[in-house]
């Protein structure tokens, strides 16, 4: 084993979470003028004033919401204007008019921040990436860089516990680590996005519903569908979670004989009905509130395929050069920033066969159950996200806890395995060439991430 007893284990927790912070600082001292950056700024700043009264007022949009640029100070002011259309949604193709399509957990979270931290001052972002005014006005940005900072941080010891919990601490801890380190999250981490705390809320529901199936405690559905819908209101791709879920427990009852009771326990299985209660008593409302102001066609608008797409990918070579990569991009993309996830894909095939592979079946078959909910998570995300244009990786960070895991159990596998056979080499040695390999893919995963998270960029270079 990497880590040999418990004291070790703490100290590995302990100098990940060192990792996790250090390596998220930059976000207090980056600009921050990204277009979802300033939705969600200029959304928190509504929500700020009207509380939930920003809903039945119709002020949750981007109309009469003004931004300027102080020169002395580099930074963009968001404040309420008296125009008809405000300078700030002129920049932005397919905002509602009388609601934004940005779900609101978000930038509820950053109005209470801004309450908390900067009360009274105007809502504040760096538009420079000079290092002494970025030094000087990262206090002004504070309020909102502190809300993704806690979400990724919480999020990194989610995946701890996703691994720790259902495998071991080991597996937990190096979950983590490559999570911590890995390219997309790092870019992501860093910015005033909502894919770090989408994916923390989807783990959280996955952690909860996996304990009750472990525990027997359905009262942890609930809390878990709870989790879920929290995930929905920040960016509506947790909705996948749901079909994860629905999908396992298909799965889990396929071999049932079809019969009266068998048909019973299937629909009304308590698990699955107390998260999908959770997930209704979470987010119906918003979903209520949203088409009450648009018809059902805009359905599609929420999965960022709406009447903005086309007219970007003419004006945009970043548009259209996502727009247009191949089906498999994901396949490649995320083992070129951090290669060790190529063997969470390589574990998915042989994970099918293992009943073919009696060898490898029994080395599985105590984390079977946990191991083909992964597996559906994956799959299930990379199938939504294929079945629409613009495949940003970041996307697909509400999956990568899911293959972070797969990945470590894989390469546990593989050190098991050789540990076990009298292959010539001794122990010493082959902890060294473990070690040597994920040092190695930390190093190159870095290489690629750190121009992106130091200095201001919106995407990390990929060869696609």
């Amino acid at each position: 084993m990497f880590l040999t007893s418990n004291k070790k284990y703490l100290i590995g927790f302990l100098v990940l979470l060192f990792i996790t912070i250090l390596f998220r600082l930059p976000i207090f001292f980056l600009s921050h003028y990204n277009n979802d950056e300033l939705i969600h700024i200029s959304l928190a700043m509504k929500t700020d004033k009207y509380g939930l009264d920003v809903f039945k007022k119709q002020k949750y949009n981007l109309f009469y919401v003004d931004r300027g640029l102080v020169p002395k100070e580099h930074l963009i002011i968001i404040a309420e204007g008296d125009r008809e259309v405000g300078s700030l949604l002129e920049g932005f193709l397919g905002e509602r008019e009388t609601l934004s399509h940005h779900p609101p957990a978000l930038p509820f979270l950053l109005g209470i921040s801004h309450r908390i931290f900067a009360n009274k001052m105007f809502y504040l972002v760096s538009g420079s990436n000079d290092i002494y005014l970025m030094l000087r006005n990262s206090a002004f940005q504070f309020f909102a860089c502190f809300v993704n900072l806690l979400s990724s941080l919480l999020l990194i010891l989610a995946v701890y516990f996703l691994g720790s919990l259902f495998f071991s601490h080991k597996v937990g801890l190096l979950s983590a680590l490559f999570l911590s380190l890995t390219p997309t999250d790092l870019m992501t981490a860093n910015k005033i996005w909502a894919d770090d705390m989408t994916a923390l809320f989807a783990t959280l529901a996955v952690i909860l519903y996996l304990y009750v199936l472990k525990k027997n405690r359905p009262a942890f559905s609930l809390l878990g569908g709870l989790s879920c819908g929290i995930s929905i209101l920040t960016k509506m791709s947790g909705i996948y979670i749901i079909f994860v879920i629905l999908l396992f427990h298909l799965l889990e009852h396929r071999k049932d004989k079809v019969n009266i009771r068998n048909l019973l326990i299937f629909f009304f299985d308590r698990n699955i009905l107390y998260f999908l209660a959770g997930v209704f008593i979470a987010s119906a409302w918003w979903f209520d509130l949203y088409y009450s102001n648009f018809s059902l066609q805009t359905a599609q608008s929420y999965f960022r395929v709406n009447e903005i797409w086309e007219p970007a990918k003419n004006w945009s070579l970043f548009f259209n050069m996502v727009s247009n990569r191949p089906w498999y991009s994901y396949f490649i993309l995320i083992p070129f920033q951090f290669p060790l996830y190529l063997l969470g894909f390589v574990f998915i095939p042989m994970f099918i066969l293992s009943k073919r592979i009696k060898w490898f079946g029994k080395l599985i078959v105590e984390q079977y159950r946990y191991l083909k909910f992964l597996i559906i998570w994956v799959t299930v995300v990379f199938i939504f996200l294929t079945l629409k244009p613009g495949k940003e990786l970041r996307y697909m960070l509400i999956a990568y806890p899911a293959i972070s895991v797969l990945s470590v159990y894989c390469l546990n596998l593989i050190y098991e395995w050789m540990k076990n056979r009298n292959l010539g080499i001794s122990l010493g040695l082959q902890r060294l060439f473990f070690i040597s390999v994920i040092l190695l893919s930390l190093a190159f995963s870095l290489k690629i991430a750190l121009p992106s998270i130091l200095i201001r960029a919106d995407i990390i270079p990929i060869p696609l």
